[in-house]
């Protein structure tokens, strides 16, 4: 199957990025428990799979009270899977040939095969399970902005006047709720951070004063305030309206209010960008877990002050162990499927208007 990567261009802070970082096999991040009806995959289910195909497979499911361990390796799973490729067969107008196994186990193994060429190339088959059901899940990725990283600051709006920044704090604020883009402020190891970034060997020289007096900003000042007022303020219900009513007093303000408009249609979208968030390549127990849209795409105080710089350097260094996760397109099959497979360009658009938002704001 193809592998997610992409190849650098700009950036929105300095990271490098490998050109095809799927190719790893270890993932970065923090720990994680999965038990539950989490949609996971299984790697003989999505990889090469061995000559001799397993004969059970145990997963977790979850009643609301206690774990429960199932095998998904049955002649009822087998069933929905052949059914739901001679379906798929059928919509796509061609012929399909299945060739059972001496097993349930090497059946799956080779309807696996034969739905993975029956897409052909331009398509990637994953084997799903969820609460014990197996299915084919199709999916595709989309093309990445020219950024590797998308941070968002909103330094800039110390700057603004306060209608204006009132305009973009509620513009930011529904391009973060329609999107479930957040800050780093609630990351796991923010607090983590703060500590490591505040502990220095020229903490009284005028350059460590001012290091300590940033990060305290972050913690309890005026950056705090300033991230959390855009991830919760809202000052207008017809922000299109406020846009339209707004004269702006020069150049730059004639470029932001521009952009926010052309930026509408983001704030409403059914699907914001992290519901392309698919991992692909998901492993119950990796090393490293990938690294996350929300990573990846998330607002902050300024790209190039020392909190930014740790961000971007953690991303450089998991970027080497691991693979980003992108906007994927997925469709699940099923004996009932009616159509075919398609994918929107919501992700294409969304970093293409992004590339110019932040680079004006930047």
């Amino acid at each position: 199957m193809c592998t997610i990567g992409r190849t650098p261009a700009g950036t929105a802070g300095k990271a490098h990025h490998r050109t095809d970082p799927a190719e790893c096999t270890v993932r970065g991040g923090q720990e994680r428990t999965d038990c539950g009806s989490k949609r996971g995959r299984n790697s003989f289910l999505n990889t090469a799979l061995p000559p001799i195909a397993r004969e059970s497979l145990m997963v977790e499911t979850y009643d609301g009270y206690t774990c429960n361990g199932i095998n998904v390796i049955t002649r009822e799973n087998y069933g929905f899977l052949r059914d739901s490729f001679f379906r798929y067969a059928t919509l796509l107008d061609m012929e399909a040939v299945h060739i059972p196994g001496n097993s349930i186990g090497e059946g799956i193994a080779r309807l696996y095969d034969e739905m993975n060429a029956l897409v052909g190339d331009d398509l990637n088959v994953n084997i799903e399970q969820e609460e014990g059901r197996l299915f084919f899940r199709l999916w595709k990725k989309h093309r990445w902005g020219s950024y590797t990283l998308y941070y968002f600051p909103v330094k800039f709006l110390e700057s603004l006047n306060p209608v204006l920044r009132r305009i973009a704090i509620t513009f930011l604020h529904k391009l973060m709720r329609a999107n479930s883009i957040g800050t780093f402020l609630e990351d796991y190891d923010t607090d983590c951070m703060f500590e490591m970034l505040s502990e220095c060997d020229d903490c009284d020289s005028s350059e460590g004063k001012e290091r300590l007096k940033l990060l305290d900003s972050y913690q309890t000042g005026k950056i705090n305030r300033l991230l959390k007022r855009v991830e919760s303020k809202s000052y207008y219900k017809d922000l299109s309206k406020a846009l339209e009513a707004y004269n702006p007093r020069n150049g730059f303000e004639r470029t932001l209010i521009d952009v926010m408009k052309r930026g509408l249609p983001f704030l409403t979208a059914e699907r914001g960008i992290m519901e392309y968030g698919y991992d692909a390549f998901y492993s119950e127990n990796p090393d490293f877990h990938p690294i996350y849209l929300e990573q990846q795409i998330r607002v902050v105080y300024d790209t190039e002050d020392i909190v930014s710089e740790y961000l971007i350097d953690n991303y450089n260094c998991y970027s080497r162990e691991t693979y980003d996760i992108i906007p994927v397109t997925v469709f699940d099959l099923s004996p009932d499927t009616e159509e075919l497979f398609r994918m929107d360009d919501y992700p294409e658009r969304f970093f293409r208007w992004a590339d110019e938002f932040i680079n004006i704001i930047c």
